[in-house]
């Protein structure tokens, strides 16, 4: 029988004030179709542009760590929730500034932006966890987040890009969107709609921050899953490339990545109410059968086969983004959901600092001339060693659910 949730329209604007924020929360390097206006502007090199665009990423994530131990323990996810988007807003301000701002200032919103942007992953998934606590119900909405967020990135890159055409400043007034969960939040995200942070266990003691010996297994296996898919993905255009001499051809290719991600977002939640945390070893094979069709497909030529492989390996990909938040949250109390999501912000993004240097070493050891096959080799065997630790983590996720089963909360009765 279908699962049915009854919602109040209080907490109905909290979810939308939490997919507000995922919307956005991609956006962090959204501001590069400006790049040669801020050259332009500021007389400054590639180099100061491209240190502008990844200071807001390497500050996601002592960001997300930082509130993720903090979020629901030592501050209300409110404050917390206000606190982000506020940072987010004041990170669009070069839309309404412009040239005003001298090129610190603009460093500076990029900073701000970045600690913003860090914090909505451990308060999404932190308030998603207390107000969806039924593990199904709870898959299926961390799916939703998971499609908002894809969509976003495909949106508000092309938004992006039309407002820098105007005026390369304008390009920032995607970030103001901000201002709408900001709203939001200060009137509805209270305990009326959403329950109240546990701080004490079953047993009446103290909440602590620890993470089951499955949850560490499991954040070292996204590590693991990042790397590969990153590191492959760096080679991707080098692979399509020497089979196809045509740009536009090989931008569609990498932008069907997309359609594969989000087709992973929409079928997760379903596929969770059939086998549960089997989904995420599930649905990986899918991805590693993308990325062994991805070099097929650049060994025989077969252009058609890089759009089903990529496809694919985007499926397969951004399963591990939706279902490893999800397992985690299956291993500790609600209090600490905010937590354990910091920790996976940070193994996400050391998966992708890694790739490259991985990818430096295999070249040392093998040499330019045999790159895409020895990283293809060692990801892919990589990737299914990585399988086999997925479904040793899911039996672990499964058994300790059929112990603990708690009672649906109000949103989850029909």
């Amino acid at each position: 029988m279908a699962e049915k949730m009854k919602m109040t329209p209080g907490q109905i604007g909290v979810f939308v004030a939490l997919m507000c924020m995922y919307f956005i929360g991609p956006m962090h390097s959204a501001v590069n179709v400006a790049s040669q206006e801020l050259m332009n502007v500021y007389g400054v090199d590639a180099n100061a542009v491209s240190y502008m665009v990844s200071i807001t990423n390497l500050l996601e994530i002592p960001a997300a760590l930082v509130i993720g131990l903090v979020a629901g323990r030592k501050l209300s996810y409110r404050v917390c929730a206000l606190l982000a988007t506020a940072l987010v807003v004041v990170g669009g301000a070069p839309a309404i500034l412009g040239a005003a701002l001298p090129w610190w200032g603009i460093m500076a919103t990029r900073c701000i932006l970045g600690l913003g942007l860090g914090c909505f992953m451990p308060i999404v998934m932190g308030v998603i966890s207390l107000m969806f606590q039924k593990e199904s119900v709870r898959a299926t909405m961390m799916s939703i987040a998971s499609v908002c967020f894809n969509v976003g990135m495909i949106v508000l890159t092309s938004v992006a890009g039309i407002l820098g055409a105007i005026s390369w400043n304008l390009a920032w007034a995607i970030y103001l969107i901000a201002l709408i969960p900001f709203v939001l939040c200060i009137f509805l995200l209270n305990p009326k709609n959403v329950p109240a942070v546990p701080q004490e266990d079953e047993k009446g003691e103290k909440v602590k921050i620890q993470l089951p010996v499955p949850g560490w297994v499991l954040l070292v296996l996204f590590l693991g899953t990042i790397i590969m898919s990153q590191s492959l993905f760096n080679l991707g255009g080098v692979s399509i490339g020497a089979v196809v001499d045509n740009p536009a051809v090989i931008g569609t290719v990498f932008s069907l990545f997309s359609v594969g991600a989000i087709g992973a977002a929409v079928l997760f939640g379903p596929a969770y109410k059939f086998i549960s945390a089997y989904t995420l070893p599930v649905f990986w094979i899918v991805g590693i059968v993308g990325y062994i069709l991805w070099f097929v497909a650049h060994v025989t030529g077969n252009v058609p086969l890089f759009y089903v492989a990529i496809i694919l390996a985007g499926f397969g990909t951004n399963t591990m983004t939706i279902g490893v938040p999800m397992l985690l949250s299956t291993f500790v109390a609600p209090a600490i959901v905010g937590a354990v999501m910091g920790f996976s912000y940070v193994f996400q993004n050391g998966g992708g600092f890694l790739a490259s240097p991985i990818d430096q070493a295999i070249l040392a050891v093998f040499g330019t001339n045999e790159i895409l096959s020895a990283v293809w080799i060692f990801n892919v065997i990589l990737g299914i060693v990585l399988l086999l630790g997925m479904f040793w983590v899911a039996g672990r996720a499964k058994k300790l659910a059929e112990k603990k089963a708690p009672e649906p909360t109000p949103v989850e009765q029909a």
